[in-house]
């Protein structure tokens, strides 16, 4: 099964808070610390997990007193495939798949596998299948995704 790193399920977490805190009150702003007592988890991880979502250009933030951070896409329009290659690079199912994370598209049994172009399409499959998955149905958002206007 597909395993997410810590920084990406974070990153998910901070998404859905946003987004579910702007549908209830437009124009909040929330921040890193917010989100992870909210949720339990470690500020210094979750500070700068937001800040590389401020970097992706998924959330953006205003300083001073009455900052944080709001999101600058809907989670409409971001699916679990471009998220996910957001947080963690292109990635592959296998190693024998161009994109595969740490590899070069080969392995050691490359030259006598009989099973590549297999893998190379289930891996085209799993990507498409993500990517028909967005973001605002997995967290349970309403629909707009709780993107501040401006």
């Amino acid at each position: 099964m597909i395993k997410l790193n810590r920084t990406t399920e974070y990153g998910l977490v901070a998404l859905r808070h946003i987004s579910l805190k702007h549908a209830t009150d437009p124009g909040a702003m929330t921040s890193a610390r917010e989100v992870a007592d909210h949720y339990g988890l470690p500020f210094e991880i979750t500070a700068k997990t937001m800040q590389r979502l401020k970097e992706l250009g998924l959330i953006s933030s205003e300083h001073g007193a009455r900052g944080g951070y709001v999101l600058r896409r809907s989670l409409d329009d971001i699916s679990l495939a471009e998220f996910l290659t957001l947080m963690e690079g292109k990635r592959s199912l296998v190693a024998c798949t161009p994109g595969h994370a740490g590899g070069h598209g080969g392995c050691e049994y490359q030259p006598k596998c009989k099973i590549r172009g297999m893998m190379a399409d289930l891996n085209l499959r799993m990507r498409g299948f993500l990517s028909n998955i967005k973001l605002s149905e997995l967290a349970g958002t309403p629909p707009g995704g709780g993107v501040a206007k401006c």
